[in-house]
């Protein structure tokens, strides 16, 4: 059974982006992880297109404790997901520069690596280098160049 560009690139996400996260302190299952700082937590999501051929990264930051939403649901601190925070305080990191608008076309795209392993394994490390602008916007809801805000 042949080797899907999605399988190939999840691996070399594996391989080469979660271990940065890890070391900048993410912690949880790939594709979703959390950082917990002071009186915050970071939540990241990877996320891929349908025909997996691009993929993004979106970040929140929420305060600790349970959430209580609009429809009156207490949910707890230990399920918050990347869903609870609000759109205005989550941003994306993708290949578009200087943009404040998440299309298809702006994401990480792995449409024609093929089978070429090194190819997958060089986007996830250089994505893996962008992580600076994801802490920046944490610590300072500063827009990096890839660094896209939700809800401009």
């Amino acid at each position: 059974m042949p080797t899907t560009p999605a399988k190939l690139m999840n691996k070399a996400i594996k391989a080469e982006l979660v271990p940065a996260l890890n070391a900048a302190g993410f912690i949880g299952k790939y594709p979703r992880l959390q950082k917990f700082s002071g009186d915050y937590i970071y939540f990241l999501s990877i996320n891929q297109n349908k025909p997996g051929t691009a993929f993004f990264l979106e970040f929140g930051i929420h305060p600790r404790g349970e959430k209580l939403t609009s429809w009156g649901e207490v949910v707890p601190e230990e399920k918050l997901m990347l869903e609870h925070v609000l759109f205005p305080e989550r941003a994306r990191l993708q290949a578009r520069k200087n943009g404040h608008s998440s299309v298809e076309e702006d994401w990480f795209s792995f449409q024609a690596f093929g089978s070429d392993l090194a190819l997958y394994s060089g986007l996830a490390s250089s994505v893996a280098g962008m992580l600076p602008q994801m802490e920046d916007w944490f610590a300072h809801q500063t827009a990096g160049p890839n660094v896209s805000p939700c809800g401009l």
